[in-house]
C-alpha cells in the first residue's frame, strides 16, 4: 500500500455518487498503483452487500472500492478498516443532475436493452439495490436526486468534520488533479495528464495489464 498510512488495514474508498468522476478516480489510483474496484457487480459482492456484510471479500485483493456500492457506508468501513482514506468526488449540482438524468434514462433499472444477457443477471440486480437505497428510486426523480447529493455531502462532511487529513472533497469535474489527490496520499504528482475515464471499459482495459488484478476479476 502507499505511504498514506501505517495501517495494514488501510484502504482507499471513493464515496461520491456516480456521475461526479468514480471511474477518473479509480482510473487515476490505479495509475498511482493502487488497485480499487469501481461499481464491483460480482455475485459475492452483491450477496454482501444484501446482507449488510460490509467487510467486503474483494477487498482481501484489492486496495479499496468506488462508486455507489460504499458511499453511504462509510462509517462502517471506517471502523472495519482503520487508517483508511476516503475521497468524496463532487461535482457542481447542476451539471450533475442533468448527467445523472441522461445516465438513467439510457441505462433503467429495469429492461435495460443493454444487459439482457444471463451474466447480466448480477449487475441489475445490484444496480436496482443501490438504485433503491441509495437514491430511494428506481426512475430518475429530479427533486430527490437533488436532496439525495445535499444529505449525501452534508453528512461525509460532518462525519469528517475533526478529520481533515481523512477526507479529500475532489472535483475532477472543475478542475482538481494530480497535485491534490497525490497530496492527499502523500505521494508525488505524476506528470501524466490526468485521466477522463468516461467507459468502465477504460478501466477494465487499465486493470488487465496488472496479473494479479485480472486474476481476481473485480472491477
Amino acid at each position: 500500500m502507499p505511504p498514506f498510512s501505517q495501517s495494514a488495514t488501510a484502504k482507499v474508498f471513493g464515496i461520491g455518487l456516480s456521475r461526479t468522476g468514480t471511474k477518473s478516480l479509480a482510473y487515476a489510483l490505479h495509475q498511482m498503483g493502487i488497485h480499487i474496484a469501481h461499481f464491483p457487480d460480482d455475485p459475492v459482492t452483491f450477496q454482501e452487500l444484501a446482507t449488510g456484510s460490509f467487510r467486503f471479500s474483494i477487498l482481501n485483493a484489492l486496495d479499496g472500492i468506488a462508486d455507489i456500492t460504499v458511499s453511504s457506508l462509510y462509517p462502517q468501513l471506517d471502523q472495519y478498516y482503520p487508517g483508511s482514506k476516503f475521497i468524496l468526488t463532487t461535482r457542481n449540482k447542476q451539471d450533475w443532475l442533468n448527467s445523472v438524468e441522461k445516465h438513467w434514462a439510457q441505462y433503467p433499472c429495469f429492461n435495460d436493452p443493454s444487459r439482457q444477457k444471463p451474466e447480466d443477471r448480477v449487475h441489475m440486480a445490484m444496480r436496482q439495490l443501490l438504485c433503491a437505497t441509495v437514491y430511494g428510486s428506481y426512475v430518475f426523480n429530479r427533486e430527490r436526486a437533488s436532496y439525495i447529493y445535499d444529505l449525501h455531502h452534508l453528512n461525509v462532511q460532518t462525519y469528517f468534520a475533526n478529520r481533515p487529513n481523512d477526507l479529500l472533497l475532489l472535483d475532477i469535474c472543475g478542475g482538481d488533479s494530480w497535485q491534490k489527490l497525490c497530496c492527499f496520499l502523500q505521494q508525488p504528482p505524476l506528470s501524466d495528464p490526468f485521466p477522463n475515464a468516461r467507459e468502465k471499459t477504460e478501466l477494465i482495459s487499465l486493470m488487465q495489464t496488472d496479473r494479479a488484478i485480472k486474476s481476481a476479476a473485480l472491477v
